[in-house]
């Protein structure tokens, strides 16, 4: 039969001390459960283990409890009444009783212990799978980011190459750009944020690039609204305007333009190119392909899911290329 633990007056408060003072002496055979038995059964999916070792821990608990009810017998500060209770229960004999400890209290402990340790788990392992994810998705974004940077570099340098064989006096005016820019795209663009600000700055530098090859008037850049208290995933535009500067600029197309037009408050980012369509091409799907424009969307989905926009339109010989991000 079982002997039961709650063995006291509830009225005295020497007896509920005991109680308590037995309950700290079981700490050590309950933390042997939660930190050697669940880990090694539970925790490893080992249920089997788990059944036939469940009995084995049955006893060592018994064992333990047994040799508690006998250290507060002899303590010399246990009212003498609560000992009695105790010895009633004749801890020192197992051939009194099946069980000294009151099954389902034991049961209630463990199952509480069980629950707490399966939490725990739960919780690691979705703190583990998120971490996987977040590293994942920054390792795709590094590969991205490091593809727009040579094919930056890789443009710019052929502009270079062209003024160079040209012997135009703007190539000295050229490199000298290009080191600034080379400057923001080597040390800027580690961090996964940048200014908005920044961002800008740079754009204007790229595009001084390229007014060095035509026509400064071509090139149109606004900005409306407040850029100083936004961030942004940098070199997000420069695919875009890469793409619109390939076909806009660089093609025989007889009246080169580009207009370019950042727009921001507190809700949503707008970034919009328009250049004329050029004459090779037909359709929109013809223009707008390649690393850029796959890049971007890639970019979007990883760094804004759910909360960008990026429409392509054609009218009236123009191709315009919207991109909205919904900052909140």
């Amino acid at each position: 039969m079982a002997v039961g633990l709650q063995v006291f007056t509830l009225n005295k408060i020497p007896f509920t001390l005991s109680l308590v003072l037995l309950n700290v002496l079981s700490v050590p055979v309950i933390v042997l459960f939660y930190r050697i038995y669940l880990p090694v059964t539970v925790g490893k999916k080992r249920n089997l283990l788990a059944f036939l070792l469940f009995p084995v821990y049955i006893m060592v608990y018994e064992i333990s409890l047994r040799l508690q009810s006998l250290a507060l017998i002899h303590l010399p500060f246990i009212p003498q009444e609560y000992k009695n209770n105790l010895e009633a229960g004749h801890p020192e004999d197992f051939s009194t009783g099946y069980f000294h400890q009151t099954i389902g209290y034991t049961s209630l402990v463990l199952l509480a212990a069980t629950c707490l340790y399966i939490a725990r788990l739960f919780f690691k392992n979705q703190h583990r799978v998120i971490t996987l994810e977040t590293e994942k998705l920054k390792l795709e974004l590094n590969l991205l980011k490091s593809q727009v940077q040579p094919h930056f570099f890789f443009n710019t340098l052929n502009n270079l190459y062209s003024l160079s064989i040209q012997t135009s006096p703007l190539a000295p005016k050229m490199i000298t750009d290009l080191s600034q820019i080379m400057r923001y795209v080597l040390y800027e663009t580690r961090h996964d944020k940048v200014s908005l600000r920044q961002e800008v700055n740079f754009i204007k530098s790229y595009i001084n690039l390229e007014n060095l090859r035509h026509d400064q008037s071509v090139i149109d850049f606004s900005i409306q609204g407040n850029i100083e208290s936004t961030i942004i995933e940098p070199l997000l535009f420069l695919p875009l305007i890469e793409n619109t500067f390939k076909h806009a600029l660089h093609n025989n197309i007889p009246e080169k333009s580009v207009k370019l037009i950042l727009s921001v408050d507190n809700d949503e980012l707008i970034f919009q190119t328009t250049n004329p369509k050029p004459l090779l091409s037909s359709t929109k799907d013809e223009v707008y392909t390649g690393i850029g424009l796959t890049n971007v969307q890639k970019r979007l989905q990883l760094l804004y899911p759910r909360q960008h926009e990026l429409v392509i339109h054609e009218e009236d010989g123009n191709f315009t290329v919207t991109l909205i991000i919904h900052l909140n």
